[in-house]
């Protein structure tokens, strides 16, 4: 293997635990995905999380913290 193909495998390793760890981690009360969910949903849209993939709710968060502040 030379040195490149070495460090590409690395980062690809890095990257790949960085997202399996990531999502793992908003998990730290030991919720199933359904109850995360549902707590998530139960809450209003600007006390929501930032969560990946979730454009909408993420912006109309960042225009309000924008506008008036955190």
């Amino acid at each position: 293997m030379t040195p490149s193909s070495r460090m590409n495998v690395l980062c690809s390793l890095a990257m790949v635990s960085m997202v399996w760890f990531g999502f793992q981690a908003t998990n730290l009360n030991g919720m199933s995905r359904v109850q995360y969910r549902t707590q998530v949903r139960s809450m209003p849209l600007l006390e929501r999380p930032n969560r990946p993939g979730h454009f909408y709710g993420n912006n109309v968060r960042r225009v309000h913290h924008w506008r008036h502040g955190r």
